[in-house]
């Protein structure tokens, strides 16, 4: 019989606003050395565009907060610098 250990769970990291969005948060995430499962990806095809029902990107807990970490900094990333802004 296989033992169930902690670090063997899975839990959601991210929620994505669209499949697309959750594929480049699994990219980076795999760029880190961190498996990651986009869970939701095709919800879309079946059931269209509904409000609440998004992508999810999921890793094992004992990654959770590395891939946190490398989420976190991807949006810093993203994010306009406000000094560049007030430049414009």
């Amino acid at each position: 019989m296989a033992t169930f250990e902690p670090s063997d769970d899975i839990v959601p990291v991210a929620t994505a606003i669209n499949p697309l969005q959750a594929h480049i948060y699994q990219q980076a995430l795999a760029a880190a050395g961190i498996k990651s499962r986009v869970v939701g990806d095709f919800l879309d095809a079946g059931l269209g565009d509904i409000p609440g029902i998004n992508s999810e990107v999921w890793v094992h807990r004992n990654d959770l907060a590395r891939a946190e970490a490398v989420l976190r900094q991807g949006q810093e990333h993203a994010e306009p610098d406000s000094s560049e802004e007030a430049e414009s």
